[in-house]
């Protein structure tokens, strides 16, 4: 790739279920409702006091302030991994944490691979080194507050076309 082009690594947080119909990340075919996507809410989603995981973009009213909180610490912390970026991975990863009702983090593991292993342990790093987190409001949860997270690592040119 010619030097005069501008290399931007553009990693965007974003959550969803990555779901639609079970936990085995393929749709079901009985229920032809597209995946979830972070633009809307899945039907059923769930943003109750269970400990069913809930989505870090939810667009739940109840989850705005305090995942507003726990989006923004985890973003300082995250980074691309330089050596990604040079070899060109890109990819999407689904990390499910669970947060305890102080604030400290449970555990933090891969849901849902990108394929990569620096892109999986980057994204865990992320948010071990967020932690500890705000303690969670008790109309959250009970006692632990389980949350999907997606992070994508995407490799984007900037700059002039080629002619």
């Amino acid at each position: 790739m010619p030097r005069s082009y501008l290399h931007i690594m553009v990693a965007v947080i974003l959550m969803s279920l990555g779901v639609a119909g079970g936990s085995s990340g393929q749709a079901d075919p009985q229920n032809p409702r597209p995946p979830a996507s972070i633009w809307r809410q899945p039907m059923n989603a769930p943003a109750s006091l269970t400990d069913a995981p809930v989505p870090l973009e939810t667009n739940d009213p109840r989850f705005h302030a305090y995942f507003s909180k726990v989006r923004e610490r985890i973003k300082a912390t995250w980074t691309y991994p330089s050596a990604a970026g040079q070899r060109g991975i890109e990819g999407e990863v689904v990390v499910e944490f669970r947060i305890a009702k102080d604030g400290h983090l449970v555990s933090a593991d891969v849901w849902r691979s990108s394929g990569a292993t620096i892109l999986d342990d980057y994204s865990i790093r992320a948010v071990q080194t967020a932690a500890p987190f705000p303690p969670v409001p008790d109309d959250l949860a009970k006692e632990i507050l389980t949350i999907h997270s997606t992070f994508r690592y995407s490799l984007r040119s900037v700059g002039p076309s080629p002619k």
